[in-house]
């Protein structure tokens, strides 16, 4: 079964694509030579300003590894630069932010990104202020201040946000140890937000003029896209939010007069607002109930049709252009946006049935194994026993040697059965489904020191930490030490690069808390002769039928991680 690349898996490409000396050398060389040929053309002094974007770039190269000094030196190089442009009165020309060079803009978003990948927020956001301020105070010392003002600020705003952004996404938003949902959604959302950003400063550059008929559409734009990112958090709550702020919207354009005409699908509607009211839509009737989504798309629909309608010279009203081109539009937007939802609504139903599948044939396997070891070793055992001791019974009289030495093999044979018996149990408590090993088998009721013999036995690779402030009930002990026992393995079959495995056990209040984490490459490596693919699922399973709680995947930045948490009172009967 194929599973989509997740968030930690797209950010450790993308870390490692950056940590790749290859490709930082060879993207800059290529900014800068473009850089060169195009201050050679515009000819005059403006080749002056070649010596500061190529000591720029390889800066930014070198931020990879020492932001902060890399980043303060860039500052101090950039600001030297611009004050000998002034000097010898040049005017290079530039791509993107005017009177910067594309290296130079390249370089500073770089070095923004390092920062915030390597360094912890209250380090990073004072490298940023100083690289923010050196592009400002440059702009001004080479005397060529943009004549689009508005646009120069939503440009510089948009690279420094996706620079910030793209940064702290390769870093795995390691801000915290505790995941929150909101981290989790934010986490998932990045395309989204990505894609928003930039509608948003399309729509500040064809309409931004500073005055309130542009600054109140942007800012009712910019709460919609926000509210749209956070819709899957809560549905029906955040919608009926945006329907508010729609109608704001258009209460705002009634008190401002008419704004000026956006560049897209509809006049006098900013593009973002649009996409936001879609997404909205979309994720309303992907998460929500059927009756909720009903509800409240008709609420959002509602709200933006009387938002439409008090806009000044509005087509519903004044009759200025065509009301039902507007009103076939709007309703190909929400077919739209109400066909995307039902998709991937219907893609989620179908995983989840993936899923449930996967587990119901995981536990169909260990009913079969469980079975088949119940046929094979208890009941020869048993029936060995039934049959020694009817054939005893027949001698004792006669021969009572022979019923003594029957007598030893019924002893020997129950203790047989007795052994595969309690492996049986084990196995359904939380240890392998078909056989067992020397770990479980030998454990005994002290589980710090079944955890170091266990630990000696992997390898020196296996750093363990035991802090056991409570007893621990048999069970509890025997899954807890077949989990990690089970971890351990599978680190050594799929992460064979793993310098490093560590084993946490702690008894926090009134659980045990399991964690073992390698730093392997977080790919999963196939194990020679493969693999079952059920190791994952039937952890889950056992864990969970002891009332605790599991979890497993990639590590942020590298690795795996197994934890769990198992109870320490026992579960109610009913």
């Amino acid at each position: 079964m194929s599973s989509s690349p997740t968030p930690e898996m797209s950010a450790q490409r993308l870390g490692r694509l950056l940590r790749a000396p290859w490709f930082l050398a060879a993207l800059m060389t290529l900014s800068c030579s473009a850089d060169v040929v195009l201050l050679i053309q515009h000819g005059g002094t403006a080749p002056i300003a070649v010596p500061g974007a190529a000591l720029l770039a390889l800066l930014a190269v070198r931020g990879r590894r020492h932001p902060v000094v890399c980043s303060a030196a860039a500052a101090a190089v950039l600001v030297l630069s611009s004050a000998v442009i002034r000097i010898a009165g040049a005017a290079p020309p530039s791509v993107g932010l005017e009177a910067i060079l594309a290296t130079e803009n390249l370089a500073l978003m770089l070095l923004v990104l390092f920062a915030h990948r390597r360094l912890p927020p209250m380090k990073a956001l004072p490298v940023t202020a100083g690289l923010v301020l050196a592009c400002i105070g440059s702009v001004y010392l080479r005397g060529n201040m943009p004549s689009a003002g508005g646009q120069f600020v939503a440009l510089g705003v948009l690279q420094l946000m996706l620079a910030v952004g793209t940064g702290t996404y390769v870093r795995g938003w390691q801000l915290s140890t505790a995941s929150t949902p909101l981290r989790e959604l934010l986490r998932r959302q990045w395309p989204m937000i990505a894609a928003l950003s930039v509608l948003l400063f399309l729509d500040t550059g064809t309409a931004f003029e500073g005055t309130a008929e542009t600054l109140v559409p942007l800012l009712g734009s910019l709460v919609l896209a926000a509210l749209s990112v956070l819709t899957p958090l809560r549905p029906v709550e955040i919608t009926l939010l945006g329907a508010t702020g729609a109608l704001c919207m258009g209460g705002a354009a009634r008190v401002v007069g008419n704004w000026p005409t956006h560049a897209g699908l509809m006049d006098d509607v900013p593009v973002t607002a649009v996409a936001a009211g879609m997404l909205m839509m979309a994720y309303l009737v992907r998460y929500a109930s059927r009756r909720r989504a009903v509800f409240g798309c008709s609420v959002l629909v509602g709200a933006v049709l009387v938002a439409a309608a008090v806009v000044p010279d509005s087509p519903f009203f004044w009759g200025r252009g065509s009301a039902l081109d507007l009103l076939m539009l709007g309703g190909l937007l929400l077919v739209l946006a109400v066909g995307s939802g039902l998709y991937f609504r219907a893609r989620d139903g179908e995983r989840t049935r993936t899923v449930e599948s996967a587990v119901e044939q995981a536990q169909q396997a260990e009913r079969l194994a469980l079975a088949r070891e119940l046929h094979d070793v208890v009941a020869h055992h048993v029936t060995g026993i039934v049959v020694q001791a009817q054939a005893a019974q027949m001698v004792a009289a006669q021969k009572p040697e022979a019923a003594v030495e029957a007598m030893e093999r019924i002893a020997g044979s129950g203790t047989e059965a007795l052994v595969a018996m309690r492996r049986l149990v084990a196995s359904m408590r939380g240890a392998e489904p078909a056989g067992t090993s020397g770990a479980t088998e030998q454990a005994t009721t002290d589980l710090a020191a079944d955890l170091t013999a266990l630990a000696e036995g992997a390898g020196p690779k296996v750093s363990l930490r035991v802090e056991l402030d409570q007893e621990v009930p048999q069970e509890v002990a025997r899954s807890a030490l077949r989990l990690v026992q089970e971890s351990v393995t599978n680190a050594g079959k799929h992460a064979p690069d793993a310098t490093e495995i560590q084993v946490v056990v702690r008894s926090p209040q009134e659980h045990v808390h399991i964690r073992v984490t390698d730093n392997g490459s977080g790919s999963r490596a196939a194990p020679a002769g493969g693999s079952g693919g059920y190791g994952l699922v039937g952890m889950r399973e056992r864990i969970e039928l002891l009332g605790g709680r599991f979890s497993a995947g990639p590590v942020p930045g590298a690795g795996w991680r197994v934890e769990a948490w198992l109870p320490l009172a026992e579960r109610d009967a009913g």
